[in-house]
C-alpha cells in the first residue's frame, strides 16, 4: 500500500489511474481526490460521485463503460463498492481487468474491517493508497503543509495543542484551525491569543484519549481525563463498554488471537497502537482487569454506590501492575 505523497509524486500521465483508498480520514480523502483531479481531468472533464448503498449500480456501470464523443476524461468516485450485486461485481471486475485510460476510478473503503474475496481482488488490481489517520508526528507534518498552502502562520505550540486534543483524525484538527482563523480574522495564530485561551478553558477530552492513556499506563493523565469525563456527564456504561472492548483486544493479542472484528475499539489510532498496549500488559493483568470490569458491570446494573471508586481503583491497579 502506497502513501498519498508517493502516489502523487510518482504520478504518470500515461498510466491507468484506478485507485483503492483504504481508510476514513476525510481530509486525506478530499486531498487525494483533488490532487488526482488536477492532474487527470484538469479543467476539461467530469467528476462523478456514487454512493452505491443508495445510487443506481446500473448508472454507475454505464458511466464506467460509456465513452465520450469528444474524448473528454472523467473521474468516477464511489463509496460502498461491496454493495454491488453479484452480477455487477463481476462486471466491475471485468472492467478493472481491461480499463480505459480516459476514466479514473477511485474506490473509497472507510471500513477497514470489510475483507472478502471481491475486496481483496479489486484492491490488488488497483493502486492501493493509505488514507488512514496518520500518527501524531506525521499529522503535524500534514498540518504544517495545510498551513503553508493556505498562508496560515501557526506556532509549534499551537500545532502540538491541536494534535494533542483534536487528533483522533486529521479532519478534526484542520476544522479547529479553520474555526480559529475565522474567529481571529487573521492568518497568524498563536497559542496565547484570545481564541486559544477560550478553547483551553472550554475544551473537554476525547474518550479515545482516555483509552489511549490507560493503554499506555499513563496514570496521572488517565485519572485527569476520567474525572473530566465524569464531570462532563459521560455515563459509566459508556466508559465500561470502551474499556471492555479495549482489554478484550489486549487480551486477545496476549494470547495471539485477533478479536478486533468482534470487539472493535473506538478509532484507528487505538487500533494501530494495540501492539504497544499489549506489550504493556501481561496476560494475567488484562484478564484481571476484565474480571474487575465484570464486577463493575454488575454494580452499574444493580445501581450500587461506589462505582467511581471502583473505576479509579481499576486505573490505579492497571497503571501500577497491582
Amino acid at each position: 500500500m502506497k502513501t498519498i505523497s508517493d502516489t502523487i509524486k510518482n504520478y504518470n500521465h500515461g498510466s491507468i489511474h484506478n485507485y483503492y483508498l483504504y481508510g476514513d480520514d476525510n481530509f486525506l480523502e478530499s486531498f487525494f481526490i483533488n490532487q488526482v483531479s488536477k492532474k487527470f481531468i484538469k479543467d476539461g472533464g467530469d467528476k462523478l460521485f456514487y454512493h452505491l448503498s443508495v445510487d443506481s449500480e446500473a448508472s454507475f456501470l454505464n458511466d464506467l463503460k460509456s465513452r465520450s464523443l469528444f474524448e473528454s476524461r472523467k473521474i468516477i468516485i464511489c463509496w460502498g463498492i461491496n454493495k454491488l450485486s453479484k452480477t455487477a461485481k463481476e462486471e466491475f471486475l471485468g472492467y478493472i481487468d481491461s480499463p480505459s485510460n480516459e476514466v479514473s476510478v477511485i474506490v473509497i473503503s472507510p471500513d477497514f474491517r470489510i475483507k472478502n474475496k471481491f475486496i481483496s481482488t479489486i484492491s490488488s488490481k488497483m493502486s492501493s493508497v493509505d488514507i488512514r489517520t496518520p500518527f501524531p508526528s506525521k499529522m503535524k507534518s500534514w498540518v504544517r503543509y495545510y498551513a503553508k498552502s493556505n498562508h496560515i502562520s501557526l506556532t509549534k505550540e499551537l500545532i502540538d495543542f491541536y494534535v494533542d486534543y483534536y487528533g483522533d483524525n486529521l479532519s478534526n484538527v484542520i476544522n479547529e484551525i479553520d474555526k480559529h482563523r475565522l474567529y481571529m480574522m487573521s492568518q497568524r495564530l498563536d497559542i496565547s491569543d484570545e481564541y486559544s485561551s477560550y478553547i483551553e478553558n472550554e475544551r473537554g477530552y476525547h474518550y479515545w484519549q482516555f483509552l489511549d492513556s490507560l493503554g499506555q499506563k499513563k496514570m496521572s493523565q488517565t485519572f485527569q481525563i476520567y474525572r473530566s469525563m465524569v464531570a462532563n456527564g459521560v455515563s459509566h456504561n459508556y466508559i465500561l463498554m470502551g474499556l471492555a472492548n479495549l482489554f478484550l483486544n489486549i487480551y486477545s493479542k496476549n494470547i495471539y488471537l485477533n478479536m478486533e472484528n468482534d470487539f472493535p475499539i473506538l478509532n484507528k489510532m487505538l487500533s494501530r497502537n494495540l501492539d504497544l498496549y499489549s506489550s504493556k500488559y501481561k496476560t494475567s493483568e488484562s484478564l484481571d482487569i476484565l474480571k474487575d470490569l465484570h464486577d463493575i458491570d454488575k454494580m452499574i446494573k444493580t445501581f450500587k454506590y461506589g462505582i467511581d471508586y471502583k473505576f479509579e481503583l481499576l486505573i490505579l491497579k492497571a497503571c501500577n501492575n497491582v
